[in-house]
């Protein structure tokens, strides 16, 4: 298993929808910063995906937050091609004020 751990500010009001089986989930984006050695830095986005009891809480554009987690790669094939995509599944969240 793969794992990340992002510290970042929400950059878009939070999308929180269900699952065909009634899960709540949350995807949020969350600008972290990057710091490359000899290279302009800025702000990367990563969109994250929190289930369940994650899901319910109120999270706001701005907000400072730490999220770990694990990546979970799926695959899907259309007219032939097939394409690769990588989730970011958050396992746990902390407000950092």
């Amino acid at each position: 298993m793969i794992g990340f751990y992002l510290v970042g500010r929400v950059t878009e009001e939070p999308e929180k929808t269900e699952t065909a089986n009634g899960l709540l989930l949350c995807r949020l984006k969350l600008s972290v910063d990057r710091t490359i050695r000899n290279q302009e830095n800025g702000p990367e986005i990563f969109e994250v995906v929190l289930f369940r009891n994650l899901a319910e809480d109120k999270y706001e554009i701005g907000q400072l937050l730490a999220i770990s987690g694990r990546v979970q790669a799926n695959n899907f094939e259309k007219e032939g091609i097939t394409y690769y995509h990588a989730n970011l599944i958050g396992n746990s969240v902390d407000f950092i004020s």
